[in-house]
């Protein structure tokens, strides 16, 4: 079954990718913080308005995963914020988001040093987002 782009479905599946990986447990076991996701509205891309993930990410655990506001996804400890047509990038696999962030395609409020210290664990939360099968709304 495949859920709607940033549903609470596609939210719910994507914390369960993230509490069974054992490579995010391990990478991320002294990481606390809350990560806000901002997805750049693309009305050309079936995507009209922003919209925001927030995750409440503790020790190797997501305690929890929702679609939100962009405010509330900016209020966020860590905020990434990057073009939704960026975001699709990320989680098929075809863009790193450390890589992103780098190369200025996405943008990262928050402190970039301690974000860097735990690439592996952003990396394989990219992972666990291409295990979450998506309805996009640009491929309707």
């Amino acid at each position: 079954m495949a859920y709607e782009a940033y549903s609470p479905e596609w939210a719910e599946a994507f914390k369960a990718e993230i509490n069974k990986s054992p490579v995010y447990k391990q990478a991320a076991a002294n990481w606390e913080g809350t990560v806000g996701l901002v997805v750049l509205a693309e009305p050309d891309k079936n995507v009209p308005d922003d919209m925001g993930i927030f995750l409440d990410l503790w020790h190797g655990e997501a305690r929890e995963v929702r679609p939100t506001t962009r405010e509330e996804a900016e209020a966020a400890q860590y905020v990434i914020t990057g073009a939704y047509s960026r975001w699709k990038k990320v989680a098929k696999g075809e863009m790193d988001a450390t890589k992103g962030i780098m190369l200025g395609q996405l943008k990262l409020k928050g402190d970039f040093p301690t974000l860097v210290r735990y690439t592996k664990a952003s990396q394989e939360l990219t992972e666990c987002t291409t295990r979450v099968p998506v309805n996009w709304p640009d491929e309707a």
